[in-house]
């Protein structure tokens, strides 16, 4: 996997597959670019496909130490890599890669003819939307993750995955799967404090002039339902879709599905 040096500290690894219009595709945490290879397998026949790496996964790097970071870090290399290479066609994230994507949208240096949010983490969205009931809730579930992982506590981020996922998900995961998580449950933290770090202002999201699909499951929990209709309320022209029999992981468990959402994003006339 190439990486692309960033200024005199930073880098920024990603995947580069395929011929034609530019689909970006960002991942959510813990992960990699390789989550997203049942949906680039189906896309780069007829796109070229770039996924990144986001911060603290393979050679892409986190913010420097000791500093509070929230999403920007990894927008700021997001840019970094696409600076130069044609308009995409279509900006998308998964989890906590659709807060990024959301944010790249809003800070506007990438400028993609269509953005699509497959289950966007954007807790904060909630607080700015006045449901402050909702977001404080949330909030303490990810202080109390936190606070376990600092604690030591082995297996904290069963508690993140339960969340997203459902009661019980993450003693269903295969082995290999769960002693991933717990490996990079660090890199996770740190995602999760960016995530609550984001601002989201409305009138910022009014502005938004980029056509937007924000995709949830049926199975998701009430936070994400939310969230995806805070996105769908204040967007202009933004498209809600929900995919009955699928849950957070839905970008794996439905590629076809997702890689044919993305494939129609953008209108017609980019």
């Amino acid at each position: 996997m190439p990486a692309l040096p960033v200024g005199e500290r930073d880098s920024i690894a990603y995947e580069d597959v395929g011929r034609g219009p530019l689909v970006v595709l960002i991942h959510g945490s813990p992960g990699n670019a390789r989550a997203w290879q049942p949906v680039t397998r189906l896309l780069e026949p007829r796109f070229r496909v770039i996924a990144p790496n986001l911060p603290g996964y393979g050679a892409t790097t986190r913010p420097p130490p000791g500093l509070p970071s929230d999403s920007s870090h990894a927008a700021r290399l997001i840019e970094a890599l696409l600076d130069g290479l044609a308009r995409p066609l279509v900006l998308a994230g998964h989890s906590y890669g659709g807060v990024v994507a959301l944010q790249l949208a809003l800070r506007g240096i990438v400028k993609p003819y269509a953005l699509a949010l497959f289950e966007p983490v954007a807790v904060p969205l909630l607080a700015a939307v006045g449901d402050k009931e909702g977001f404080a809730s949330a909030k303490q579930v990810f202080d109390d993750y936190r606070a376990a992982f600092e604690a030591g506590e082995p297996q904290a981020v069963r508690t993140m995955v339960d969340y997203w996922f459902g009661a019980g998900a993450f003693d269903r995961m295969p082995q290999a799967s769960r002693e991933f998580l717990v490996s990079y449950t660090s890199n996770n933290v740190d995602d999760v404090s960016a995530t609550f770090r984001d601002a989201y202002s409305l009138d910022a999201l009014r502005r938004l002039a980029v056509p937007t699909l924000v995709v949830y499951g049926g199975r998701s929990p009430d936070t994400m339902v939310k969230i995806v209709h805070a996105i769908a309320r204040h967007v202009p022209g933004a498209r809600l879709e929900r995919v009955e029999d699928a849950g957070h992981g839905l970008t794996t468990t439905h590629p076809e599905l997702v890689a044919r959402m993305i494939a129609t994003a953008a209108p017609r006339s980019a």
